[in-house]
């Protein structure tokens, strides 16, 4: 549905690679931050508390998005060593940054619900503000909706794989990372082939009707 989209108006790529890449920023970012609050400096040492998406950008990453809407960025370097507790440290950090992108999408619900709720029909004109707004509120929510699900899932190199694995006693967490490899290739070939959205897709649902379910009633009160 949304390459159909694309292909009627080329023009809502450019909203698509300019939230993603706001997006991927804040997500790495609050990884540097995170870890940066713990002890660690790596990341801040190389510049990656930053929102320059030039920092964080990968290309195949990048290109991903293009092909499939879902992509990635480069991972953020961390020295666990660096935590008092090194399972804990690394568990925040990994929470950060699929919880900033939760944050975001409940940001962007607000302009997109105030939108929706005071100027719907929208005006025919891609130039008019509230139309560029809607498309930068919508694209937004959608965006983080799905970045906060997907890096969420327990394989690597997502971040669900290190919350996943941080609960793990230390023998099954090296038998796991054996697969480490194999388990990202799994991922590319989902998210190619589609089905990684037929997967997902039904818990992105749930997470967006939760924040609308918050949002609403409270922009109905001020509109």
């Amino acid at each position: 549905m949304l390459f159909q989209e694309f292909q009627n108006n080329p023009e809502l790529i450019i909203y698509w690679f300019m939230v993603f890449a706001f997006s991927i920023s804040v997500h790495e970012s609050a990884h540097a931050y995170i870890a940066y609050r713990l002890g660690d400096s790596t990341a801040k040492d190389k510049g990656r508390i930053t929102l320059d998406p030039l920092k964080h950008l990968d290309l195949f990453g990048t290109l991903m998005i293009l092909i499939s809407f879902i992509g990635w960025a480069k991972p953020v370097p961390i020295n666990p060593s660096n935590f008092k507790n090194k399972k804990t440290g690394t568990l925040l950090v990994s929470l950060a940054g699929p919880l900033s992108n939760l944050i975001l999408a409940v940001l962007f619900a607000i302009p997109l619900t105030f939108v929706t709720l005071k100027y719907f029909p929208l005006e025919d004109n891609p130039l008019s503000p509230v139309v560029i707004i809607y498309n930068f509120a919508s694209y937004g929510f959608f965006m983080n909706t799905i970045l906060a699900v997907f890096n969420f899932l327990p394989l690597p190199p997502l971040d669900g794989s290190k919350v996943f694995t941080a609960f793990l006693p230390s023998k099954y967490y090296f038998k796991v990372m054996q697969y480490r490899n194999a388990a990202f290739i799994i991922l590319v070939v989902l998210s190619y082939t589609g089905w990684l959205g037929k997967i997902i897709t039904p818990v992105i649902d749930v997470v967006q009707s939760a924040i609308f379910f918050v949002i609403v009633p409270i922009m109905k009160l001020i509109v």
